[in-house]
């Protein structure tokens, strides 16, 4: 011990050793109060604290999966947001199918408004699809279905699609797949519904209205015929024959023919001789066939029928010359057998452009009673009218207009007549288990009948769609030629768009929300495109069986994703929940009792205090030697 060293007594040294004691017990206190825990690390006590880190653990773990959840959320909402959208869609279009059952009428304006909604339809059809692939969430999308997709091959189409007046061949709606052997056939023979032409008879005053022919290889065409009349009674009458576009006029009735008989040349009798009588009969206005023409040559009557042969040329000179020729041939035969030929009958005068419309009639007989003869010449309209014309497309139209008939009805028979053609030719399809589904251009509208454009032909599998021109289908119908158009799977099903979620950190307990197919193909909702534009009432139908079945599937889906959903935001509650029971638990393992401390400390600082004291009074003895100086 050297001489530098300090020594305490026992007692000082006794309470030096108990206030370094109460110091750290303050510095503890003071720790724990500033932290809050009374278990900071391993050290203060590593039972507590490796306790509770594993709970801290397992908590944060769960605070992930719960994030997690809470996106899985959000994706089944976008999906269920998209359904919603689907479903008010479906509504619209089964609105539209609503109306088209209130136009079923045969009339152009009927046909028109369906085929308006047919378009509307499919457009609705487009923006459900659209819909469908919009409603992804994070790169999941619940209502892209299981990818799994079929089709037509493209050499099975191109083959359809060589077949002369055959195109744009597809098979849509595919529900499985098939082969279908697509074939156009018949003879091409062209009618007209007998009902269409009753009505036609009774309202325009015709009579043996036919429709007849055979459909060209090169023009032909399935509309309807229109007959129109016009005119007034006792007037000129216009009946104009429509098809397709490609209209014939025909004026009959008119009154504008003439026969006009004149004295050229006066007979005059003055004893032993005189100036023998010439006299002229001229045809003029317009001739048509049935008209009748009268030259009477004293008192004997001569009466001409006008001919289809006589009216053949469009040039109304020509058909005045027609006539007069025949009607002057009439007159000289029968005024050249009598009397001893007293009549000469020739030419009249040449007319300004070249035509000669009228003869002359000149007695014989210069003296006596026979220089002068009477004359006379009258005509009449048609009885009758004969019209016949053929189309471009092969069609005959061909009828009879009764004047009499006519008249009587007045201007009531003003108007149009439409007459719905049939024509023998039939497409239709076979699939591999022999169901034949056919259109046919010799059924009623409104029952299957072919048109030209695009024409569907449905099936169980799918319907089977072809453009048919009517131009040129007759060169296909008359080798009966056929080609297979035949579907495969394309891509195969797949989970992608699946929606597994974790509910606990080892994956032991999770759940998967199964992607639904709303997309309208046949592995979805199954709405075609609407049918030959809605042609026939069986074509509404099937429009409406498929947004049956939509607006059932998209409940199936939609309470599907509720039920996920639901599960989802329970386990979502309960992981929050237990998560901060996690959180409680090691709290309590290593958090301190605040007031507990806090009555500590004040505990200690008193013995500080005491301990300083006491050292101070231990003291005392070494400071009263200091006394004695």
């Amino acid at each position: 011990m050297s001489s530098s060293d300090v020594s305490l007594t026992a007692g000082m040294r006794n309470n030096l050793l108990l206030l370094q004691k109460t110091n750290k017990q303050v510095e503890g206190i003071q720790s724990r109060l500033a932290t809050g825990n009374k278990v900071n690390s391993a050290l203060d006590g590593p039972t507590s604290f490796f306790a509770a880190k594993g709970l801290n653990t397992r908590a944060g773990d769960l605070s992930s999966l719960k994030e997690a959840m809470g996106q899985a959320i959000s994706t089944i909402q976008a999906g269920d947001k998209g359904i919603t959208a689907i479903e008010d869609l479906v509504q619209q279009a089964k609105g539209l199918t609503t109306t088209a059952y209130s136009n079923l009428g045969n009339d152009a304006a009927s046909i028109a408004t369906r085929k308006s909604l047919a378009e509307q339809f499919n457009r609705i059809k487009e923006q459900i699809d659209k819909i469908a692939g919009d409603s992804g969430y994070q790169g999941k999308n619940l209502l892209a279905g299981n990818g799994l997709t079929l089709d037509s091959t493209s050499e099975s189409r191109a083959d359809v699609n060589e077949l002369a007046g055959l195109s744009n061949s597809s098979v849509t709606n595919v529900i499985r797949a098939d082969t279908y052997a697509v074939k156009v056939s018949g003879s091409g023979a062209i009618s007209a519904d007998l009902e269409d032409i009753a009505n036609a008879e009774n309202s325009r005053g015709i009579a043996s209205l036919k429709v007849s022919g055979t459909l060209s290889s090169t023009s032909g065409n399935f509309a309807d015929i229109s007959i129109e009349l016009r005119g007034n009674t006792g007037r000129e009458r216009t009946a104009i024959v429509t098809e397709n576009g490609e209209s014939r006029t025909f004026k009959f009735f008119d009154n504008t023919q003439s026969a006009v008989a004149s004295t050229t040349t006066a007979g005059v009798n003055n004893g032993s001789s005189g100036v023998a009588q010439v006299s002229r009969i001229n045809i003029g206005g317009a001739i048509e066939e049935g008209d009748t023409f009268t030259a009477t040559v004293n008192g004997q009557s001569f009466v001409y029928e006008a001919t289809a042969s006589d009216v053949n040329s469009a040039d109304p000179a020509d058909r005045r010359e027609a006539v007069r020729t025949a009607l002057q041939g009439l007159v000289e035969a029968g005024v050249g057998a009598t009397g001893s030929n007293r009549f000469t009958i020739a030419d009249g005068p040449a007319n300004d452009d070249g035509s000669v419309t009228s003869f002359t009639i000149t007695s014989n007989e210069t003296s006596g009673t026979g220089t002068s003869f009477s004359i006379g010449a009258t005509t009449s309209n048609a009885a009758t009218k004969n019209v016949s014309l053929t189309f471009s497309s092969g069609t005959t139209v061909s009828f009879t207009v009764d004047r009499t008939q006519l008249e009587a009805l007045g201007t009531s028979a003003n108007g149009v007549s439409t007459i719905e053609k049939n024509v023998d030719i039939t497409l239709s399809a076979t699939n591999l288990n022999g169901v034949t589904v056919e259109r046919s251009g010799n059924n009623a509208r409104g029952n299957a009948k072919l048109a030209d454009g695009e024409n569907s032909l449905t099936f169980d599998s799918g319907t089977v769609r072809v453009t048919v021109d009517s131009k040129t289908v007759k060169q296909t119908a008359s080798t009966n030629a056929s080609a297979n158009l035949t579907t495969v799977q394309r891509t195969d099903a797949n989970t992608e768009n699946d929606l597994a979620v974790q509910f606990n950190a080892d994956n032991t307990s999770n759940i998967q929300v199964v992607s639904r197919n709303v997309t309208t193909d046949g592995q979805g909702l199954r709405i075609d495109y609407a049918q030959n534009n809605f042609l026939d009432r069986a074509d509404i139908d099937k429009a409406v069986a498929s947004l049956d079945f939509a607006t059932s599937t998209l409940r199936g889906a939609s309470q599907a994703l509720s039920t996920n959903l639901n599960v989802i935001q329970t386990r979502e509650s309960f992981t929050n929940e237990f998560s901060n029971v996690l959180v409680e638990g090691a709290n309590k393992l290593v958090q301190a009792d605040q007031n507990e401390e806090g009555a500590n400390l004040l505990l200690l600082q008193t013995r500080q205090q005491l301990g300083t004291i006491s050292l101070s009074l231990a003291n005392q003895a070494q400071q009263s030697i200091l006394r004695l100086f």
